[in-house]
């Protein structure tokens, strides 16, 4: 057994590297012919700085990632029905996550811009625009959510009608933390795109602590089963915004009394947040639809999938404290006029990506089976869990890539093109996974290449794309000043 593994994790680096070795030498190449590189001391100040702002949005990730691990532990020893409840139920929560994209995405753009350029009131006119906007659309959202939640859940068409029933119930009542996710979804973007990354990670893991405390008082000592996770969050969510308005009383910059709500202000964070919302949105969708194909399999399959998703967790989350951490930084330097700050910052974001990306691939690869029998251990969930765990390890890399690019597109301003990119290749699962599918003879498989592919073509698409748009915007600038 331990042969088997050295001789996946040395074919499995080998790979990698390869991989690595081509990355490195073309964004080395297309980085001195662009002018991203710099001098060695500049260029370390700038990993430095990336790496000093993403610590705490990663530590919070972290702990998103730990209390999802352990919400699925609990959840998964009421059995896998229970995980497939919360797993359907799950599709919405993100979907909300995408449609808070609408705000959360364009406000934190916009307050790295306004603080780059040295005017603090507008970035407080940002703030009240954003968050008057947003908690009404929380308060939209969940009425949807509450008037059609048999007909959402139906959608995944899980063949198991008290899976259905549990799943519907549990999604009314963990949605009443809508409201409190929105507020400190929009206040973690905000205050990260000022470039405080430390507050939200405190306010986040106090939240998340009290998350887990309460999911296992509720779910075990109260009997309440998945309800009990559900009232979990949303008290905890509550208790976030909480912390989040308390904090933002410090911070004159941020604070929205006495700010102007403006429309014009409204129109612009909506502009840059469209397309990330439509992008996130898409993604619920496809993976909603890429549910309804894997549930041929029954729901032991639709469990798999979910505990992959979390286990996957391990680099997307890690990506995402960089792409803040990248956005904010190239957001205030663009805000600022300062272009080849933004290049560097750029440079230094993909080299951490691919370092990045190849640690958590070897990972996921040379450890699936142990990784996922820490949630699922019988045999028929391990070989479906260990098959999905490796082959979407092979797009990990890839995955970071595309989320560290997209961090710089974001802090451009320019979030249409990341999110065109994302849509058309994640929309491209579905035909690929059903043509995949017939030429496999109805292997599960199929599906798990079809995510693991399209995320390797969007990782190299979007840090290309990059590369060739800010070139020409450079010599654009250059012309202008000659």
């Amino acid at each position: 057994m331990l042969d088997e593994i050295f001789e996946e994790f040395v074919a499995s680096v080998c790979y990698l590297l390869r991989l690595l070795l081509v990355f490195d030498f073309l964004l080395m190449q297309l980085s001195i012919k662009t002018g991203f590189s710099g001098s060695s001391q500049s260029q370390t100040a700038m990993l430095k700085r990336i790496i000093l702002l993403a610590l705490p949005v990663i530590g919070s990730s972290f702990m998103t990632m730990a209390y999802n691990f352990i919400n699925m532990i609990f959840v998964g020893r009421l059995g896998s029905d229970a995980v497939a409840a919360v797993g359907s139920a799950s599709f919405f929560m993100h979907f909300a996550w995408g449609v808070s994209a609408l705000l959360t995405v364009g406000t934190g753009i916009k307050v790295s811009h306004a603080i780059g350029s040295g005017n603090p009131k507008l970035s407080k006119d940002y703030v009240r625009s954003g968050i008057l906007t947003l908690i009404l659309l929380s308060v939209i959202y969940y009425a949807m959510l509450f008037v059609g939640k048999s007909e959402l859940i139906g959608l995944i068409k899980l063949n198991n009608p008290a899976i259905e029933e549990a799943a519907g119930g549990f999604l009314i009542l963990v949605g009443l933390a809508m409201p409190f996710t929105f507020q400190n979804l929009f206040f973690t973007s905000v205050f990260i795109g000022a470039g405080d990354s430390k507050s939200p990670f405190r306010i986040n893991a106090t939240a998340l602590a009290a998350n887990i405390l309460l999911d296992y008082l509720l779910i075990f000592q109260a009997g309440l089963g998945i309800n009990g996770a559900a009232i979990g969050t949303v008290i905890s969510q509550a208790l976030g915004t909480f912390l989040f308005y308390r904090r933002l009383r410090l911070f004159e910059n941020l604070n929205p009394v006495g700010a102007t709500f403006h429309r014009s202000l409204l129109r612009e964070i909506v502009g840059l947040g469209v397309s990330p919302t439509v992008q996130r949105v898409s993604f619920t969708i496809v993976a909603i639809s890429l549910a309804r194909i894997i549930s041929t399999w029954g729901p032991t399959a639709i469990a798999v999938q979910k505990i992959g998703i979390q286990i996957e967790a391990i680099s997307y989350m890690t990506a995402g404290g960089f792409l803040s951490a990248l956005a904010t930084i190239s957001g205030l330097a663009y805000g600022a006029g300062d272009y080849r700050k933004q290049g560097q910052a750029f440079r230094s974001g993909m080299l951490i990506a691919i370092v990045l990306g190849t640690a958590t691939s070897v990972l996921l690869i040379v450890f699936a089976r142990p990784l996922f029998s820490i949630f699922l251990n019988d045999q028929e969930s391990l070989k479906m869990g260990t098959e999905y765990l490796v082959i979407l390890g092979y797009s990990q890399l890839f995955m970071v890539l595309e989320l560290v690019a997209t961090g710089a597109f974001f802090g451009w301003g320019k979030t249409n093109i990341p999110a065109i990119t994302g849509i058309v290749l994640t929309i491209l699962r579905i035909p690929m996974a059903l043509t995949f599918i017939q030429l496999w003879q109805n292997d599960l498989a199929s599906v798990w290449w079809s995510i693991s592919i399209s995320s390797m073509l969007k990782g190299i698409l979007l840090s290309v794309l990059f590369i060739v748009l800010f070139k020409a915007f450079l010599r654009k600038q250059n012309m202008k000043t000659t």
